[in-house]
């Protein structure tokens, strides 16, 4: 048989099933009564519900305010406090301790680790 003869009986076979999808599969789908359920949620529940789950979580990407970066430099006294308040945090995710220990390294109070240095 030659190609083309083999591409056309192909595309008329994939051309019935797709009619007969349609035409049987369809009219199925459209006329279902479990379609929508029978109390559907109002939109202004499911955004309070999404409120309430944001309020609850604690990994968002944006910082709290206690770790962001401050608004003015620290003096050295206030960069060992919040060096101090901040001891669990990490200085790649947390600015409030990341300037507090930039704040600390220039002052001469801390000297970085030279394999850590970038």
């Amino acid at each position: 048989m030659p190609v083309g003869t083999i591409a056309l009986i192909v595309t008329a076979a994939a051309i019935l099933a797709l009619w007969g999808g349609i035409r049987y599969g369809l009219p199925y789908l459209i006329d279902r009564d479990d379609a929508l359920p029978d109390s559907p949620v109002s939109s202004v529940d499911i955004l309070d519900r999404t409120a309430a789950e944001d309020a609850l979580r604690t990994d968002s990407w944006q910082p709290e305010p206690s770790h962001r970066a401050p608004s003015a430099p620290y003096t050295p006294e206030q960069a060992r406090t919040e060096m101090q308040r901040h001891c669990e945090c990490g200085t790649d995710l947390c600015a409030t301790k990341y300037q507090a220990y930039r704040t600390l390294v220039d002052a001469g109070h801390a000297i970085p680790d030279a394999r850590a240095e970038r």
